[in-house]
């Protein structure tokens, strides 16, 4: 979950420190826009192995997509049109980037048992509205890790150390929040 929505009792003696998640509670700002419905920014989200278990902080979820791949077929003798059928449904692979996890045993266990076995966990991804109320979850169906990559590192630069986690699925179902 984003720092926005830890609850109180997460703070720590160790004091509000950004390498401290959850040490500071910050409450978003209300939309100033009238949209009827109001647009939420994509920054409120969590993301969960199972129902519970949080897999680890991350700064960007992309890659979730689906699309039916069509076949083309021409009907002999008329050359002005080509039939479009349907056909299967492609999910795409969901990739999870900069991830600050709670605790790395969970994120590192769930890698290694899934590349050991290829047996995956079903995940979920909430989005929550300004409020911390549940607006959407993505899930996703016997999920696993394909491919796990860090940052370059460079004595000379100053950038941030990332890490990007791809994950492959069997299939993702779409549910609004109460």
């Amino acid at each position: 979950m984003t720092n926005a929505f830890r609850p109180p009792a997460a703070a720590t003696s160790q004091g509000a420190y950004a390498s401290n998640p959850g040490s500071y509670v910050t409450k978003p700002a209300k939309p100033t826009t009238l949209a009827d419905p109001p647009v939420t920014h994509a920054k409120y989200f969590e993301v969960k192995l199972g129902q519970t278990t949080p897999l680890g902080f991350f700064t960007q979820v992309s890659g979730i997509s689906m699309q039916m791949e069509t076949m083309d077929y021409p009907e002999g003798g008329v050359n002005n049109f080509v039939h479009r059928l349907p056909g299967r449904i492609k999910q795409g692979n969901v990739t999870l980037k900069h991830g600050i996890v709670k605790s790395e045993t969970v994120l590192f266990e769930w890698s290694q048992k899934a590349l050991g076995s290829i047996v995956g966990s079903d995940m979920s991804v909430n989005v929550y509205d300004y409020d911390g109320h549940v607006l959407q979850t993505w899930s996703f169906r016997a999920a696993y890790p394909i491919k796990w990559t860090a940052s370059d590192l460079n004595a000379g630069g100053s950038e941030f150390l990332t890490q990007t986690l791809e994950i492959a699925h069997s299939g993702m179902t779409i549910k609004g929040g109460a």
